[in-house]
């Protein structure tokens, strides 16, 4: 493994490759003394968990469990645990919800025992958060295909107590390695490889048509999606294969680049208040909106258009995200919502919630109205309705 600039992040990715882990923290990431391993309350059941206990047997790691949701208080609870090792180095061998713990955890300062007040005062920091130059660095591993949150510079947390999404965000909270091993999808039943996939078809989607959208983030999102759509098929149908594993976690770290340069958007927004009233897996709660937002925003008007680059690069972003899901832009988003169906996730429609009060919620997250088509609690609240308001106004 070559030697990286400071703060550059080292990505393995092939099947097997999770081997590759002490060779990460023993040579660019410095020796690591003394190495916390961070995995969920299912990883000894999981298939593969004999073999990478046995690659970081020679780290000698102290095994650490995270439970539940990524929450303020369990994040500061697996910080007091880091702090009470030691740690140097963190292996999150997980989904985002592990991931995201241990980044979090091992972003908090030093100073002053850790608690769930504190967690919040750092969430409420701002997008600079923390020192990158932390002692405690972060080698993520995804076990799910989705998130991308090994390549991104936040973690998502939820806090129940006021029934809000928070977002621990800053430079110190990227980790500085991924492996992407195909083999640890091993196991993993179709719900959870389709919520994983419609939150990365989410994410790239999202980046790429951002206000806050670049040349770059769109390059990695329009991949993502591509990547995504190439392997749509084999996760509706069945288990997909190796090859089409990796396919799943590339499209998914695509997708976490891709967020990391201009974050998440409406699906993101909107997915929040489902998760919290209904406990809906994350990326199911995004994907059930993806089809009405592709074919509301690329219905976008001058008198809508919220992107100062103009109505043209919207729907040129849209076309390019249709692509590669089937076409147009009303096939695209046909083609999401019969995979809903067929993956037998249940659609916007047959959630029962009332969508109004959901874009009242939704429209208190800034990243509503990162849409390049303008929403209010207006517009959402009939974009969520049912039958003829919402065909009107998709054109």
């Amino acid at each position: 493994m070559p030697e990286t600039a400071p703060g550059e992040l080292l990505v393995a990715e092939d099947i097997g490759e999770t081997a590759r882990v002490t060779e990460l923290l023993t040579g660019p990431l410095r020796r690591a003394r003394r190495v916390a391993q961070v995995v969920g309350p299912g990883f000894a059941g999981r298939p593969w968990a004999s073999r990478v206990t046995e690659a970081l047997s020679p780290l000698d790691p102290t095994v650490l469990v995270h439970e539940g949701p990524t929450t303020p208080e369990s994040v500061a609870t697996l910080a007091r645990q880091l702090r009470a090792i030691r740690a140097d180095a963190v292996v999150a061998i997980g989904g985002g919800t592990v991931i995201d713990a241990a980044k979090a955890a091992a972003a908090l300062p030093h100073a002053g025992p850790p608690d769930a007040d504190q967690v919040r005062r750092a969430c409420a920091a701002g997008p600079r958060y923390g020192d990158p130059a932390l002692p405690t660095k972060v080698v993520a591993v995804p076990t799910t295909a989705g998130t991308g949150a090994e390549a991104t510079p936040f973690a998502t947390l939820w806090d129940t107590t006021y029934q809000r999404k928070l977002s621990l965000t800053g430079p110190a909270v990227r980790p500085r390695a991924a492996v992407l091993d195909p083999d640890l999808l091993a196991g993993l039943g179709r719900s959870a490889l389709a919520t994983g996939i419609l939150d990365a078809l989410c994410q790239g989607a999202e980046a790429s048509w951002s206000i806050r959208s670049t040349p770059e983030s769109i390059r990695w999102g329009t991949s993502a999606v591509t990547l995504a759509a190439q392997v749509l098929d084999q996760v509706q149908h069945g288990i997909p294969d190796r090859t089409a594993r990796l396919g799943l976690q590339r499209a998914a770290h695509h997708s976490g680049r891709a967020i990391a340069l201009a974050q998440t958007s409406s699906c993101h927004a909107i997915s929040y208040p489902l998760t919290l009233r209904l406990g809906l897996a994350h990326g199911h709660a995004c994907g059930v909106t993806l089809g009405r937002l592709l074919r509301y925003n690329h219905a976008v008007l001058p008198g809508d258009c919220a992107d100062p680059r103009g109505v043209d690069q919207v729907r040129r972003v849209i076309d390019s995200l249709a692509a590669p899901l089937g076409g147009s832009p009303a096939l695209a988003a046909a083609r999401v919502e019969r995979f809903l169906v067929a993956c037998q996730l249940a659609s916007y429609d047959e959630l029962g919630v009332d969508h109004r009060g959901v874009a009242a919620e939704a429209v208190t997250y800034p990243r509503c109205h990162d849409n390049p088509r303008r929403l209010d609690h207006e517009s959402l609240g009939r974009l969520l309705g049912e039958g003829s308001e919402m065909e009107e106004m998709c054109g």
